[in-house]
């Protein structure tokens, strides 16, 4: 057997055990790289994990949001009917609430909610929240407003009541 042969021998040898050596590399490993299976890949599982939790605590801020203002409009009203809230207050409040709403249904125009989007209802809920808990809990009351009322008018003021 001459040189050339057996170097042409050794080469094509080294050549099939590098091919064979690198064929389970480019095999599937079992691993799987998307999230909601136990065998995810470790290398992106971590990725995958903070990108479903971010994903699925947006949905649940949007549901909580809707159910927020269901709530707060269902405060003003049962104010109203209490006489915690004076008509002129359940006015103000409810065009705050009609102005969130409006502004939801604008944001949701393009069909998504974005984060900021989102944050900014949110701060406006909340707004809205404080300024109902405080009309419910100051001492206006729209019965002690009629009683004390005097069918001419308020004392003291010319020209706030009609003349006779």
């Amino acid at each position: 057997m001459s040189v050339s042969t057996s170097l042409k021998s050794l080469a094509l040898l080294g050549i099939a055990s590098l091919s064979l050596a690198g064929a389970p590399s480019h095999a599937d490993n079992g691993y799987v790289y998307f999230y909601g299976n136990q065998h995810a890949n470790p290398w992106l599982q971590n990725q995958a994990m903070q990108q479903a939790r971010f994903q699925a605590e947006h949905r649940n801020r949007i549901a909580q949001l809707d159910l927020r203002q269901d709530a707060q409009l269902k405060r003003i009203l049962d104010g109203m009917e209490s006489g915690r809230v004076t008509t002129r207050e359940a006015v103000g409040l409810l065009r705050e609430h009609l102005a969130i709403s409006a502004l939801e249904r604008k944001y949701l125009a393009d069909g998504r909610l974005g984060p900021n989007e989102l944050r900014e209802l949110e701060a406006r809920l909340e707004e809205a929240n404080r300024r109902i808990t405080f009309e419910n809990r100051d001492r206006d009351r729209e019965r002690d407003r009629d009683r004390d009322r005097d069918p001419r008018g308020p004392a003291g003021h010319p020209g706030d009541w009609e003349r006779r």
